[in-house]
């Protein structure tokens, strides 16, 4: 790839100007630290003077905020792509000029289709991966090797489903019987998984009991997340690994819900809500409220009882 700086720049409205030759190809993206000429890297906000002065930036190109464009001189032959957000703006231009293009349309010989499910010409079924009946898979959608979708999933269009991924299992629920015995709760729903959703590998979305579970356009759910029966998750919202939500949980748009972040059944959490590292969340969260810990309470909280805390063990 050779692309020039003005072109980089010409593709993200986001970048006001550009500082030195605009003509300066880019052949290949790298980190600050391994930077040489012909590359494009990025420098953010928190680089200090030692890491820029350090860096072998003459010959390449860069990406940056004013402050930092600040701190580089002429005399180091750089051409900067300045911005307000340096790593957004670096993100676009690599996924736009040097991000390889997705797997070829079309369904792998060794995946199991069932003859009622309908699957877009132009998405891609990859090797081992099972489509259950009435199942439907939206336009350009990418399902990685092994996936497993039951019945009655549908999903849409640009969807990517990585390696290993569960989706339409029945969840837990089971009611005790006059015996004592754990009778089973009839999963009848399904899954929707709407446009542009991105979902990590080894992660488990059950199946609704009577309704759907619902993955609202353009959420993120990371490697190993677990997303119980009838939640609903909303638009651009983000689950970290290793996340458990419970069933019939309601997330709002753009919340955010760290590593290790569990929220109980029937909880709701509001939109712009941020729950912490390994939080348990028991009660609801408002909208752009951050809790913390386990049980999760507001992060001011949080911080007061561990500054009495350690108040009480230094006393």
């Amino acid at each position: 790839m050779n692309i020039s700086a003005h072109s980089i720049a010409a593709s993200d409205s986001n970048i006001s100007r550009i500082a030195g030759d605009a003509e300066r190809l880019c052949r290949s993206i790298s980190p600050l630290s391994q930077v040489r000429a012909g590359d494009l890297t990025f420098i953010g906000s928190k680089a200090t003077p030692e890491a820029i002065g350090g860096a072998h930036l003459a010959g390449a190109t860069a990406v940056c905020n004013e402050a930092v464009a600040a701190m580089i001189g002429p005399e180091q032959d750089v051409t900067l792509l300045v911005t307000a957000n340096a790593r957004l703006a670096f993100m676009r231009a690599a996924r736009t000029f040097f991000t390889h293009r997705g797997p070829a349309a079309g369904v792998h010989p060794s995946a199991v289709v069932a003859s009622d499910a309908v699957v877009d010409p132009t998405a891609y079924i990859g090797p081992g991966v099972v489509v259950g009946a009435g199942s439907r898979i939206g336009p350009d959608a990418i399902i990685h090797p092994n996936v497993v979708i039951y019945d009655r999933v549908t999903i849409g269009a640009r969807v990517i489903v990585n390696a290993g991924t569960v989706i339409g299992a029945d969840g837990f629920g089971y009611e005790r019987n006059e015996a004592g015995e754990l009778e089973k709760f009839p999963h009848l729903g399904g899954v929707v998984i709407e446009d542009d959703v991105e979902i990590g590998s080894n992660t488990s979305i059950d199946r609704g009991t009577l309704g759907d579970t619902v993955i609202r356009q353009r959420a993120r759910i990371d490697n190993q997340v677990h997303i119980a029966h009838n939640v609903v998750v909303g638009e651009d919202a983000a689950i970290i690994a290793q996340a458990m939500v419970g069933g019939s949980v309601v997330i709002g748009p753009r919340a955010w819900l760290a590593p290790a972040a569990v929220v109980m059944n029937q909880v709701a959490v509001g939109a712009d809500a941020t729950i912490g590292l390994g939080a348990v969340v028991v009660k609801m969260v408002l909208d752009g409220q951050t809790v913390m810990g386990s049980p999760a309470i507001p992060d001011a909280e949080f911080k007061a009882h561990r500054k009495a805390l350690k108040a009480l063990l230094e006393a």
